[in-house]
């Protein structure tokens, strides 16, 4: 960015003096702790009546590396050292006339202040008084929560999948789930990562001051740059109300530090084996096992992870080194389950539940080759039935039955159970990763230390197969690397300054089997899966400075931190045509040709049993898959900026930009010796992101200006019609157009805090902060692939334009494309505007989004209770205002009759409640008369005209809407077509910033500090959190993961307020406990002190250390119905209660479904309390709680100290103590229209990599 245009910019807001005083002032000769990883430590020198002693002399000596730091006590006896790198130090103070006073080993943590007061005794200098440092147990200088992992805890703590980052879940306020892989992009439950009510990508991590976040998937508990237990000193978790010198984002902020080399020479060996011998099986795999026969066998899960670390002076007391390599070998199986054909289906037999059970008994059915089972209650259709019912009287079709013969059989039911059943298998995968750190520090004396950081990884990872005995769905590789150099200079005893700069280069490439164009059936899956190939090199380059200058009792602060990211990335995601067999794309989605429906001729459903209402998709679905309709065409065109079109298979390349730019000042003034005040300001200027080589388009008009004169028109009675056609014109700085989004220059945020001892042991804190989400990658990447008309286009066969009746649609076999069903592609060049009528369900991005911010509060009471034991009971709060939701730009609108000043919700709704005794003699609705007069006729009113249409589609009520709007069936409104849909879209997914959210917590601490060998950390919180929705930036346009049904899109557009409701990620109650033991046995112990020898070998050195989590249980929804669509044409929305405040019991019933759990006591009668929604309704969201999380992880160790400092460590950790399942509610069957499988969990929480049960490993480490 220009740096006139920068100040010009800023003297526009009237804030030039502000911010170009902080940046002279942050980039004195070079910063705050917050940001570099640092440390600080305070206090006041006293006599010992209490007088304040000014001018005392004191000196900070570092134990590991002898480097000292000087400063002079103030004139109210106070003294302070800034930026101290995390470690253990003495402090000495010496004044004329008294004792010099030594406090030994002071540890100092990092993003922390310590305090330590000390007290003169008159005597001479060369009398010392020495005392042991006393470590605070309660924060008493700021209003900030979170705590300090240390490097002990780091490695004694059973860390399941050893992600050091992922102890940031052992804080109070954060939502934890366990997940296989957490730096997996494609996790996008928005429940991971949760932090105190804000969202789950709004964490941020540095690593030595650097930024290791991943900017485009923003990933929670992960760091870009793998960071290993050995390399890590210690880090801490700020999880609300930071200083201005945090908040890169508006979440969590975690801050690591590497290791470094000490005065003497030190290292470890270490090796880490998991073996399948010491597993209990994955639950649902068991399941299938024995429904199968099978012995129940646990996954394979042999993990050996193996390493060393060194580390020790090149010069003593000047130049020191620290390295550390590790690898892993992972051969594992995960569990994963496909959906197959049953046996009798790929035999041309289709099975359905029955609308009256009397008239189906059950028995037997004969398919092509067998005989087959049929249930009481269901009925079996023969190939016979199936081809009387089919329009063009072929039947099952051969081609399909044929592939369905290769997939293997199910073992175990469905989601249309005895049609489309499941297959869950064990599938192997592989990976081998490789890490390597290493640090350099250098302090040549004086006023000056510099350090320098270098880490590498090279991962290779074989996906699982789609089926056994296949080939692996992908292979990645993955070489992050990064780099960190920094610079503290001390200008005095009162001014220091830190630089930082650093690069963090994330490296990809995964290679999946896509090949050729795609042919599918939706709910079956492919014999050999179609993944994408994609690579990107995402390098973030970040510069941070800040200056401290102790002024008095002020301590003043200022810096900057810049980042300069850029994706250079490439995919051949959308490179390819897809022929779908899509059941929703066909007309009447597979009613219409149905028994006890319509079944128009020439299809033939005379002695067939009605089908039941609850089990419509059940036999819907099916039947489309087994007439082998190829419904749904995607074809898809690439070009570039210039027109030309791309090859069909090419991948698509993208350089994506972003600059970053946060300034910061804060002043932290001790008013006095037990009061603190801190108050500053964040002033944050984020660019929106741009394609570095112009391949950039964006839509004309602005998205959320025409969706906004849309719902404007809407209210006055004006028709869709009459707003503008959309186009696509070239777009970012390199083609001199707008961005996706205009620049925000007033992302101020001001913080304050009070920290106030009024007693020597307790403190009372309290702050705000004014805090902003970091957003843009994500939004740029997702409308790049699916929005970008004109670069990559993406055009859909319109719904109900390929049926049952076309011949020319059957599917024929995956070598023989319908290429007939394709779309021509668009002549190249700009402007393009996508063509009207063509029903395009895509997204687009809103151009009016603004950067979502939150306001955060706390109150804070803490005690010291002695014997190191502290404990904090907190109040903090969050209000979010402009947060991102998904919402439908296009949805067709509700449009209001200037006459009568009815709107369509109304008038449906009462439309259908007065059809439903039938259609005679109903009473003329003015909205349907006057916007709908050409539909009388024939004897019936409009009202009645349009009644008899809606009771055809029900409960597909805007399908009704649909053919009347676009088809004049049976008449178009007044206005003419495309009075309610949009011209160019059917559906038209945004992300726009315009949700609410708020967060309210209890949030108690109880902490031990490590004391006669015992520490813990006990956290509860009781929470609730409320939002239009809880997802990540990163979702797809239309991705609802983490609550089940529809949580995370507006599926009102036009009344957002029916989504205002618990949040994904709210949780009531949460505990988490984590505990390191040294048993009281063995030499200086309690038990057996006086013990030596053999008998302390055997007696001696024993601990243990555990994590316990628990949680409340989650939110879930049912949706509306799998086949019908009240309110907008892309989402069924959720169900409405039959007795609104009546929720169905809820706990956790085992064998409920088919044999499988649920989270209702009794999921066939849960059903009767949902009814289908009504036009306008969305249901409702998060009322139901399933299961929660329960896990105990659990480790034993026996340590053997030999002389000179060496030792041998054996350890056994257990992950899931108990092998409790707990049930995953983003993972259930809710639809009840598929009444066999409703309220049906698919899988649990993955726990031991999603592998097991309960797994164990073996530890054997050496240290000297």
């Amino acid at each position: 960015m220009n740096v006139i245009r920068f100040l010009h910019i800023i003297r526009c807001r009237r804030t030039l003096a502000l911010l170009v005083a902080a940046f002279l002032f942050a980039t004195l000769p070079s910063g705050a702790r917050a940001q570099s990883g640092t440390s600080a430590l305070q206090g006041r020198i006293t006599d010992e009546q209490g007088g304040v002693l000014p001018g005392a002399t004191v000196v900070l000596t570092s134990l590991a590396t002898s480097a000292q730091r000087e400063t002079v006590s103030g004139e109210s006896g106070t003294y302070q050292f800034v930026a101290v790198s995390p470690g253990t130090y003495d402090l000495r103070v010496e004044l004329s006339g008294f004792r010099a006073a030594v406090i030994e080993q002071i540890g100092l943590k990092v993003d922390s202040t310590s305090r330590a007061d000390v007290t003169l005794m008159v005597g001479g200098l060369s009398e010392v008084v020495e005392v042991a440092a006393e470590v605070p147990v309660i924060n008493t200088t700021d209003a900030s929560l979170g705590n300090v992992i240390s490097g002990t805890q780091i490695r004694e703590l059973p860390l399941e999948g050893r992600n050091v980052v992922g102890l940031l879940s052992l804080q109070p306020g954060v939502t934890y789930i366990p997940v296989a892989d957490p730096n997996d992009p494609d996790n996008m439950d928005p429940r991971y990562g949760a932090v105190s009510g804000s969202r789950a990508d709004q964490s941020s991590a540095t690593l030595d001051g650097i930024d290791v976040n991943d900017a485009e998937n923003q990933s929670a508990f992960t760091s870009a740059l793998r960071v290993t237990l050995d390399s890590v000193e210690e880090f801490r978790v700020t999880t609300s109300n930071y200083g201005a010198d945090q908040g890169r984002s508006s979440g969590a902020q975690v801050s690591l530090v590497t290791r470094s080399g000490t005065n003497s020479f030190s290292g470890a060996g270490y090796w880490v084996n998991r073996d399948t011998r010491f597993s209990a099986n994955e639950y649902f795999l068991k399941l299938s096992q024995l429904a199968a026969d099978e012995p129940s066998e646990a996954p394979l899960l042999n993990k050996n992870i193996y390493g060393f670390s060194v580390g020790g002076p090149v010069k003593r007391d000047r130049l020191f080194f620290f390295f550390n390599f590790e690898g892993l070998d992972d051969e594992r199986e995960s569990v994963v389950s496909r959906d197959v054909p049953s046996d009798s289906f790929r035999d041309g037999v289709l099975m359905y539940q029955c609308a009256n059970p009397a008239a189906c008994p059950g028995g037997s059915v004969q398919g092509f080759t067998g005989s087959h089972q049929v249930a009481p209650g269901f009925y079996g259709m023969s190939p016979d039935d199936i081809r009387r019912v089919d329009p063009l009287h072929i039947g099952p079709n051969l081609a399909a039955m044929e592939l369905f013969q290769q997939l293997p059989s199910s073992n175990e039911s469905g989601n249309y159970p005895g049609n489309i059943d499941s297959f869950r298998f064990a599938a192997p995968l592989e990976k081998q990763f490789r890490t390597y750190v290493s640090r350099i520090d250098y302090k040549p004396g004086g006023a000056h230390s510099l350090f320098g950081r270098l880490n590498f990884q090279d991962d290779e990872d074989v996906d699982e197969p789609q089926f056994p005995d296949g080939s692996a769905n992908s292979t990645s590789t993955t070489n992050n690397w990064g780099f960190a150099i920094g610079h503290d200079w001390v200008l005095g005893s009162n001014m220091i300054n830190t630089l930082r700069y650093g690069y963090t280069l994330i490296n990809q490439d995964e290679l999946g089997l896509q090949t050729s164009n795609a042919i599918t059936f939706r709910f079956i899956d492919d014999i050999t899966d179609y993944s994408d190939s994609f690579g990107r090199e995402l390098g973030t380059h970040n510069i941070t400075n800040d200056f401290s200058w102790l002024l008095g009792q002020h301590t003043l602060k200022a810096g900057v931190n810049f980042r300069w990211i850029r994706n250079d990335n490439s995919t051949n995601e959308n490179s390819f045509h897809t022929f779908n067999s899509n059941p929703s794309w066909v007309e009447s989605v597979g009613r219409l040709y149905m028994p006890g429906g319509q079944c128009p001729a020439p299809a033939d459903c005379s002695g067939l049993p009605a089908v039941s209402p609850d089990g419509e998709s059940g036999y819907t679905d099916p039947f489309i898959h087994m007439l082998g309709v190829m419904s749904s065409t995607t074809s898809r065109y690439n070009y570039g900026i210039d027109g030309a079109t791309l090859p069909i298979g090419d991948p698509v390349a993208r350089l994506y930009a972003a600059d970053e730019y946060d300034l910061y000042v804060q002043d932290s003034w001790q008013v006095r010796h037990n009061l603190t005040v801190s108050a500053g300001v964040r002033y944050s200027l984020y660019s929106p992101p741009y394609e570095a080589n112009g391949v950039q388009v964006a839509p004309q008009p602005s998205m959320g200006e025409w969706f906004a004169e849309r719902a404007t028109n809407m209210l006055a009675g004006v028709p869709s019609s009459a707003s503008p056609l959309v186009i696509f014109e070239p777009a970012g700085p390199k083609n001199n157009g707008r961005g996706f989004y205009d620049w925000d220059y007033n992302n101020f945020g001001p913080r304050v805090s009070a920290a106030w001892t009024p007693t020597e042991k307790t403190v009372v804190r309290g702050g705000y902060s004014l805090v902003y989400d970091r957003i843009g990658a994500g939004l740029a990447t997702s409308f790049d692939a699916d929005g970008s008309f004109g670069l990559s286009t993406l055009l859909t066969t319109p719904v109900n334009t390929v049926n049952e009746t076309n011949p020319d649609a059957r599917f024929q076999g995956l070598d023989v494309e319908p290429t007939q069903l394709l779309q021509p592609a668009p002549p190249g060049a700009f402007p393009q505007t996508p063509e009207t009528g063509a029903g395009v369900i895509t997204q687009s991005i809103d151009d009016t989004i603004v950067t979502p911010y939150s306001h955060v509060f706390n109150v804070v009471v803490g005690r010291d209770l002695g014997a190191g034991f502290g404990i904090e009971a907190a109040y903090v709060g969050r209000i979010g205002r402009n947060q991102l939701v998904r919402r439908d730009l296009a949805m067709p609108l509700n449009l209001v009759d200037p006459a009568s000043g009815m709107d369509y919700f109304t008038a449906a709704g009462l439309l259908i409640d007065n059809s439903a005794t039938g259609i005679d003699g109903m009473a003329p609705i003015s909205y349907w008369e006057n916007l709908f007069p050409g539909a009388a006729g024939g004897g019936l009113s409009a009202t009645q005209a349009v009644a008899d249409l809606y009771q055809a589609v029900s409960p597909d009520f805007i399908t009704g809407l649909w053919l009347m709007d676009q088809f004049c069936d049976p008449a178009c409104s007044r206005f003419g077509p495309f009075a309610y849909f949009a011209e160019q879209y059917d559906a038209l997914s945004a992300r726009s910033t315009i949700g609410r959210s708020e967060y309210h917590a209890l949030q108690l601490s109880l902490t031990k500090r490590f004391s006669h060998g015992v520490q813990f950390h006990l956290n509860y919180t009781l929470s609730e959190a409320k939002d239009h929705a809880s997802e990540a930036e990163r979702g797809d346009d239309f991705d609802n993961a983490g609550a089940g049904g529809y949580s995370g899109f507006l599926v009102n557009t036009f009344e957002p307020d029916l989504n205002y409701s618990n949040s994904d990620y709210d949780v009531r109650h949460q505990l988490n406990f984590s505990w390191l033991t040294e048993l009281p046995f063995g030499t200086g112990k309690a038990i057996g002190g006086d013990v030596g020898g053999p008998l302390n070998a055997i007696i001696g050195e024993w601990a243990m250390s555990g994590i316990f989590r628990w949680t409340s249980g989650y939110p879930f929804n049912v949706i509306n119905c799998r086949s019908c669509w009240a309110t907008n044409w892309n989402l069924q929305g959720n169900a409405s209660l039959v007795d609104p405040g009546n929720l169905p019991p809820t706990g956790r019933t085992k064998d409920a479904v088919t044999g499988f759990p649920s989270p209702f006591e009794n999921p066939e009668e849960a059903i009767g309390f949902f009814r289908r929604d009504l036009p306008g309704e969305t249901g409702i969201r998060n009322l139901l709680r399933g299961d929660g999380y329960f896990g105990i992880d659990f480790s034993v160790s026996k340590s053997f100290t030999f002389p000179f400092g060496h030792r041998l460590r054996f350890r056994w950790d257990i992950f899931n103590l108990t092998n409790t399942p707990r049930f995953n509610v983003s993972d259930l069957d809710v639809l009840p229209d598929r009444a066999e499988s409703f309220g049906r969990y698919n899988s649990t929480l993955a726990t031991c990599d999603g592998a097991a049960g309960r797994c164990m490993q073996a530890n054997l480490r050496y240290e000297w």
